[in-house]
């Protein structure tokens, strides 16, 4: 299981993410949800200044560190997107 996963258990209410990618920009995030896809998890969070767009990184384990690889493949983000969808169609407006 992802640190983030374990840090965001720990809080309860906090759902704002702050983490370095592997380009090395910045970024706050509303966290929405981690779904695992072909063994790995990617995060799905949204930009705090963008209404209705979202972000897909992949969660990979280097020098025992955890990194946030930003997905560009566009049949990955496809894919993860449509299991997040599915998981979350009740919990969010997707049209």
């Amino acid at each position: 299981m992802s640190e983030l996963l374990n840090q965001l258990k720990d809080e309860e209410l906090d759902f704002t993410v702050r983490f370095t990618d592997t380009d090395g920009e910045y970024g706050e995030y509303e966290f929405l949800d981690i779904v695992l896809y072909n063994n790995c998890e990617y995060v799905i969070v949204s930009p705090l200044d963008a209404d209705g767009y979202v972000d897909i990184f992949r969660i990979m384990g280097v020098n025992d560190k955890e990194v946030y690889v930003r997905v560009q493949d566009d049949e990955t983000l496809e894919k993860v997107f449509e299991i997040f969808r599915v998981k979350n169609e009740d919990e969010f407006d997707f049209e």
